[in-house]
């Protein structure tokens, strides 16, 4: 065998062995933007305002709390668990897949970001 096949070889080798999943999330898109809003207002808006405390924290700040680390609000929003039980009650939603957490989270941290979007919740 060849020195070059060999490199070849041993450079495939290294790179499964060390293949990193890149965290990303979805683009924000007119029909992202659509799908998110109407899951927010079925499943979020009963409880949450966006900036207000009303039956539980202002979305705005729970949002804001994963401005720098997105990831864990997917990871959240797969496996909500109660973060102030003495405060508020526990969320009574179904655990979302990986992909509408993605999705949710993309918008949600858009709006943050672009507050004056028209299709920001209230």
């Amino acid at each position: 065998m060849s020195f070059g096949k060999s490199l070849c070889i041993l450079t495939l080798l290294v790179g499964t062995l060390f293949a990193v999943e890149v965290f990303s999330l979805p683009k924000v898109t007119p029909e992202l933007k659509s799908k998110a809003q109407e899951y927010y207002n079925d499943e979020c808006k009963a409880c949450h305002r966006w900036e207000r405390k009303f039956a539980a924290p202002p979305m705005k700040e729970n949002v804001a709390q994963y401005a720098d680390n997105p990831e864990e609000m997917v990871k959240y929003l797969m496996h909500p668990t109660p973060r102030h039980p003495e405060t508020w009650p526990p969320m009574e939603i179904t655990p979302l897949t990986e992909e509408q957490a993605k999705m949710m989270t993309a918008w949600l941290l858009y709006i943050l970001s672009n507050p004056e979007d028209p299709g920001r919740p209230k």
